[in-house]
C-alpha cells in the first residue's frame, strides 16, 4: 500500500481525499489518501516524519511557502511563485512543484468565457502567488488587493520582470479594491473569506461595484454557496466554482506522484458528489 496525503490546517473539510481516492479506485491502485492536520509554524518539524511515511504530499493553507523553502529541489514554475502544493519524496530528497496556477488556467479556460486581459487578484499567500503567475505568463495584467503589505510587495517584486503580464500590488481598502476592478474583466478570490471558520465573511465589501461583465472565480469552495458567489450571481456575473481548480490542480498532482493519466472524469464527478455531501 502507498500513502500520500493533505498537509495543513484545517484540512478535515478537503475534497482531495474523495477526488484521488476516486482516481486510485478507477485505476485499481492500492493506494491511500490521507489528511494531516499541522499547525501554522510546524511544517519543518513535522517535514522528516512525513518524508518517511508518505511517497508524496499535497501542501495547503497555511504551509504552501514554507514548503518551498524545506524542499531539496523545485520545479520552475515552484521556483517563480516560491509556493508548492505538491511534494514528491525520493532518494534524491523531496521535490516541490505547484500545480496551482496551471489548474487554476484549466478551470478558467473550461469554463468558456472571453480569456481576460485585467485582472483583480484578492489575497497574498501561496494559492494567489500561483493565480498570479499562470496569469501572468499567459499574458494577463494582474493588480493584487491585499491586507499583507509585506507578501504582496514581495509577491510584486518576485513576479514583476519575468512574464509579459504586469503583476502589481495595489495596497488594500474598499477605495482600492473599487479603483482596481475599473475595467476589470477577472476577480479571484485568493483568501480565507469565505471559507471554513470565515463562512460569514466576504473578501469583498458591499460598497464595491461588481459589474455583470466581469468573470468571479472562487477559489473558496466549502462552504457554498459563498458570500461572494452569492453576490456574484446576484449581479449576473460569471461565477466559477473552486472546485474545478481544485480536481485540475489534483489531476496534475495525480500524474506527478503516479506517473499516469489522471481520470479526470471520475475526479470531477467524485468532486461534485463530495461538496454536495459537505455542503
Amino acid at each position: 500500500m502507498v500513502e500520500v496525503a493533505l498537509v495543513g490546517d484545517p484540512v478535515s473539510h478537503s475534497l482531495s481525499p474523495a477526488i484521488q481516492s476516486a482516481a486510485f479506485a478507477a485505476l485499481d491502485l492500492d493506494w491511500h489518501y490521507r489528511l494531516v492536520a499541522v499547525p501554522e509554524g510546524e511544517l519543518e518539524r513535522a517535514w522528516p516524519g512525513l518524508s518517511q511515511r508518505f511517497l508524496g504530499i499535497n501542501v495547503t493553507s497555511p504551509h504552501k511557502q514554507a514548503a518551498a523553502r524545506l524542499a531539496d529541489a523545485l520545479s520552475p514554475t515552484a521556483q517563480l511563485c516560491t509556493s508548492v502544493n505538491t511534494v514528491t519524496f525520493g532518494t534524491d530528497g523531496a521535490f516541490g512543484d505547484s500545480t496551482d496556477g496551471a489548474g487554476f488556467l484549466a478551470a478558467l479556460h473550461q469554463a468558456g468565457t472571453t480569456f481576460p486581459h485585467l485582472a483583480v487578484l484578492m489575497g497574498t499567500g501561496g494559492a494567489a502567488r500561483a493565480v498570479a503567475r499562470a496569469l501572468q505568463g499567459a499574458g494577463v495584467e494582474v493588480l493584487v488587493v491585499g491586507r499583507n503589505q509585506l507578501q504582496g510587495r514581495s509577491l510584486e517584486r518576485d513576479l514583476a520582470p519575468v512574464g509579459p503580464g504586469a503583476v502589481v500590488f495595489q495596497g488594500d481598502g474598499t477605495a482600492v479594491l473599487a479603483e482596481a476592478l475599473v475595467g476589470a474583466d477577472l476577480l479571484v478570490n485568493a483568501t480565507l473569506l469565505g471559507g471554513a471558520g470565515y463562512a460569514h465573511l466576504s473578501p469583498l465589501p458591499d460598497q464595491v461595484p461588481l459589474a455583470p461583465e466581469v468573470t468571479v472565480f472562487d477559489l473558496v469552495y466549502w462552504p457554498r454557496p459563498t458570500p461572494l458567489g452569492r453576490r456574484a450571481r446576484a449581479e449576473g456575473c460569471c461565477l466559477i466554482d473552486g472546485v474545478e481548480m481544485l480536481v485540475e490542480q489534483g489531476a496534475l498532482s495525480f500524474q506527478a506522484w503516479t506517473g499516469i493519466e489522471p481520470p479526470r472524469s471520475e475526479m470531477r464527478q467524485a468532486a461534485h458528489r463530495a461538496v454536495e455531501v459537505i455542503a
